[in-house]
This record gives C-alpha cells, structure tokens and sequence, in this order.
C-alpha cells in the first residue's frame, strides 16, 4: 500500500469508527475546491479535513440523513444527490421539481423539505415537502413573496422557516406538516437568518437586531439572548447532538471559516483555517440524539 493510499484508508476508517461509535465529532461543511463549493468533512478539533465531492458545481446545502452515514446534496442548479460519506459514492434523488432551493432532510429521513417559486419572481418562493418512498409532494404555504430556509422540529410534526417581504424583515414562522397551518413567532424584528432548532424548541439563528450579525437564541416562550458580539459575520449555527455546542461559519479572522461556540463556557474557537473559505457546517448526529438536530 503507498503512502497516500494508506492516508486516505486511515482517514476512512477514523471517520467510520466514529460513526459507528456514535461520537459526534464529523462535521460535514462547504469548502472550495477547483473555484466550486464541494462537500468536505473535518472532526471536532479541526485535525483531519477530507474533500468528499468533485462535482465540478456549486453546492448550495448539505444536511444529514439521521444514520448519520450519508448527506442529502443539494446544488445551486436545483439538482439533488444522497453521498455515502464513507465511500463517496453520489446517488441522484430524481428532483420532483426544477430550480429546488434550500433541500433539508427530515429527522425520520422519509422526506425532505424545501423552497420554491413557481413563478418568474426570486422572491415568490413557497416551502414543499417530498416523501421519498411515495414520490408524494407537498405545498405546506401558500403566502405572498418569499418563504425560504426551512429547517425542521425535532418531531418531524413542524417546519420552521424565513418569511419576508422584500424589506427589512424576514421573520420566523412555523407550519405544521399535515394540518398545513402556520404561526408567525416574530414580527418585524429585523433580519433572521440560518435556523436550527434544538431538540427541546430551543432555535439558534444568525440575527441583526444589534446591528451586525450574531449568533442568538430564542426560546420557546420568545425570549432571546444573544450569543456573540464581533464586528465580523456569524452566520449558519448548527446545534451538536448534545445541543451544548453551535458549530458556525464567520469571518472573524478575514475569511469565511468555521468556529465552534460553546454554550456552557461561552467561548469560541476556530475550527478551520482554509485559504478560499469554508461554510454552512453540519453536525452529524450520534448517540440518543440521532437524526434530532437539523
């Protein structure tokens, strides 16, 4: 075996190890690679990074299936692939629609959620819902402008997602999967972006409420706290499996890059130090919280 074979199958086998183990420590993310962004995964410390796509496209989100195992890949084309992260093997999900944005698995992995405009707008987008086994697709809203960035409950019943005028809000709201009725949780309160909830209701999200994007927390009965405070972007948290601790991407050192913040000590610290950035990090699930954390 040469020496660049045996890197690689040790790399394979650490990450396999700690899939099978159940340890949350692979976090898959965005990372540049021939001027694309492709899939990659590194541990929790930063120590070991891995390119797992060559598509030679951009792809717009990743999110995990809850075997913890495999990606759901979505490109900015709209085009949909299920990535073994073992093997690297890319399997195309065929699209129920063109031009699908922001494609997001379930927790149960039966379905997956995401926005669309089925008009000449960008900003007419509205959120469906696909089951996989039965080809099955649903409209969950039908609201005026752009409905975007869904992110699911940790039951599966509900989905969180940015509802926005074109203006200076884009507020949280949530609609239920089969009764299809939704409830606006802010009004006016600035840009929201990036949800994650956590599996007690607890939602992270990327806010400018103090005039520069944070990291912020609001719980279920609406109270917020925010969580980080620099001149620099922080942006797409994405909650552990234990929700102790929020992976992010900013630019705090002068390039996109990811940084772990924990919620416990309220510190943070960089994760990556990538030379063309890296971004929109997702925390593979493990343990009793498989699948939970989206």
């Amino acid at each position: 075996m040469k020496w660049y074979q045996f890197i690689k199958w040790a790399t394979a086998l650490f990450f396999s190890g700690a899939s099978s183990l159940g340890l949350a420590n692979t976090i898959a993310y965005l990372g540049v690679a021939d001027g694309y962004w492709e899939v990659w995964r590194t541990d929790t410390k930063g120590t070991t990074t891995e390119q797992l796509t060559r598509l030679g496209a951009d792809v717009s989100r990743i999110s995990w299936f809850p075997d913890g195992k495999t990606l759901l890949v979505n490109l900015h084309d709209g085009r949909l692939f299920q990535l073994d992260v073992g093997t690297e093997e890319l399997t195309q999900i065929p699209a129920p629609l063109p031009n699908i944005l922001d494609a997001v698995v379930s927790p149960k992995g039966d379905s997956f959620a995401f926005s669309l405009s089925t008009s000449s707008s960008i900003d007419d987008n509205d959120i469906y819902v696909y089951h996989l086994a039965s080809k099955k697709l649903d409209k969950l809203t039908a609201m005026p402008r752009l409905q975007h960035e869904p992110s699911w409950s940790p039951d599966g019943k509900s989905i969180y997602f940015l509802s926005g005028d074109g203006g200076q809000q884009h507020d949280i709201w949530k609609v239920g999967v089969t009764t299809r009725s939704t409830e606006q949780l802010t009004v006016s309160a600035l840009y929201h972006f990036d949800l994650a909830v956590r599996h007690d209701g607890v939602i992270a999200y990327s806010g400018n409420q103090s005039g520069n994007y944070e990291l912020w927390l609001r719980q279920p009965n609406g109270q917020t706290q925010q969580l980080t405070q620099d001149p620099a972007l922080d942006a797409r948290p994405n909650w552990s499996p234990g929700g102790d601790q929020l992976v992010f991407h900013s630019s705090r050192d002068g390039n996109l890059d990811l940084w772990l913040y924990d919620l416990a000590t309220e510190k943070t610290r960089a994760l990556t130090q990538t030379a063309e950035g890296a971004r929109q990090a997702v925390w593979a699930p493990a343990g009793e919280n498989r699948g939970r954390n989206r």
